[in-house]
């Protein structure tokens, strides 16, 4: 896992050397991801109660395209911290029987290291002043502490500002699916600031 890290982060750091045009900022976001949260019947029947926790994050982003591009490539390294689990909802099982679960609340907040790749799709308006955009971004939870890396994709639609010609402000909403084993849903508003260069 170190060495992935390691490897990740200086493929990322020799990026903005090599780009002739594009941007850089920090970002911050919040949002929510399903967590499944599992309990047990005294018979040993199982059930699944599927949770929407808080997560929150906080990185920086690169961009590739000349600043009054309407299409440009992003990159967001970033560190993601999702709240864990909560005990499971029984109230709507059968009162007959007793249910048993794992201690979630003891649990700590999961911080882990993430990067996504993606485009940023300019729909209306200008990029030298005010625009709708949209993002697809692909990428992954890669440097955990439990060896629970997974895959994200963010499909979202935002909006850039241009508040000089080199000072752009951004937010946009995404809808995130994370997987590990099987797909996990959530969404993720997002918002930063960006010093564009050409």
């Amino acid at each position: 896992m170190r060495k992935s890290t390691l490897f990740t982060s200086a493929a990322l750091l020799l990026l903005p050397l090599t780009a002739s045009a594009g941007g850089v900022g920090f970002f911050a976001s919040g949002g929510v991801h399903e967590g499944r949260a599992p309990y047990y019947r005294d018979d040993g029947l199982q059930g699944i109660d599927i949770q929407y926790r808080p997560n929150n994050a906080i990185g920086f982003e690169g961009l590739l395209g000349d600043k009054d591009d309407k299409i440009q490539g992003v990159v967001r390294l970033f560190v993601l911290n999702d709240w864990p689990l909560n005990a499971p909802d029984v109230s709507n099982e059968n009162p007959d029987y007793e249910y048993t679960w794992p201690a979630h609340e003891d649990l700590e907040i999961r911080h882990q290291g993430a990067v996504m790749v993606g485009v940023q799709w300019g729909l209306i308006g200008d990029p030298s002043g005010f625009q709708l955009t949209a993002t697809s971004l692909v990428g992954s939870g890669f440097a955990t502490m439990d060896n629970l890396e997974f895959l994200m994709v963010e499909p979202g639609v935002g909006v850039t500002y241009a508040i000089n010609s080199r000072i752009q402000a951004n937010a946009n909403v995404a809808a995130t699916g994370r997987y590990r084993k099987r797909l996990y849903m959530g969404a993720n508003a997002y918002a930063g600031i960006r010093y564009m260069f050409d």
